[in-house]
């Protein structure tokens, strides 16, 4: 099976009707639904999607923990479910918006660059001198389509480890402060914020203690090897 592209098959004669006919009793959808849906293929992109789930989660999510977790974890349940919606929308809808913004600034007809080299699709010249309005429009879908693959990738290859693990325990501990220790929003984030200071600051001590050993380890390394007699020298011992 061979599987094309959308540049190179541009469809501009419309579409065809399936079966060669029209249902006998076809259903009108109104046409402010297809204005809405129009308006919402043109500018809801994956940053405004992940923006409304991880809405909706904020605000669903912890109702349900409160109604259905046992008693004694309702709190702490409830907590985390919002900190993971918060984290999580916050990293998403920014990742997914830079590299959007990352591939419609480099990717393009006019651009000069090296990641336009290697990304522009090649099909794209042609439908450009055929019919230019629709190649504008599959290039743009074409770089949403990239910069959002170019975001998963990132967020499971780095940010989910290293961003959204510690950006969702902080929130965990910022609503608890405020939540169970009945600290005021500004407390609770100077603590949060103190405690990861902290975090950080240890974490370099850390590296910075192993680059040290190893280098230590190195340099006694080296200085046995020059220390060891070589062969010449172990001949003029001997005389």
């Amino acid at each position: 099976m061979k599987i094309s592209n959308s540049f190179s098959h541009p469809m501009e004669t419309g579409y065809n009707q399936s079966f060669k006919g029209i249902p006998k009793n076809p259903v009108y959808i109104p046409s402010a639904i297809g204005k809405l849906g129009k308006v919402v293929g043109e500018y809801v992109n994956t940053p405004e999607q992940k923006l409304f789930l991880a809405t909706t989660a904020l605000m669903l999510t912890p109702l349900i923990d409160l109604k259905f977790a046992d008693d004694e974890k309702k709190t702490d349940v409830a907590i985390k479910s919002a900190s993971k919606a918060i984290a999580g929308g916050v990293t998403g809808v920014a990742i997914r918006a830079a590299f959007l913004n990352i591939t419609e600034h480099f990717i393009g007809f006019d651009k000069h660059n090296k990641l336009n080299q290697h990304f522009f699709p090649d099909d794209a010249i042609k439908l450009k001198e055929n019919s230019p309005a629709l190649a504008n429009i599959r290039m743009n879908q074409y770089c949403k389509t990239l910069g959002t693959l170019f975001a998963v990738i990132f967020m499971i290859l780095f940010s989910n480890s290293k961003v959204d693990v510690p950006f969702t325990s902080d929130m965990q501990d910022l609503i608890t402060g405020v939540v169970k220790e009945n600290k005021s929003w500004l407390k609770s984030l100077s603590d949060v914020s103190s405690a990861r200071k902290d975090k950080i600051k240890n974490w370099f001590v850390q590296k910075k203690n192993i680059l040290t050993k190893l280098k230590n380890k190195t340099e006694k390394v080296i200085d046995a090897l020059q220390d060891e007699p070589t062969a010449e020298n172990k001949g003029d011992a001997a005389k």
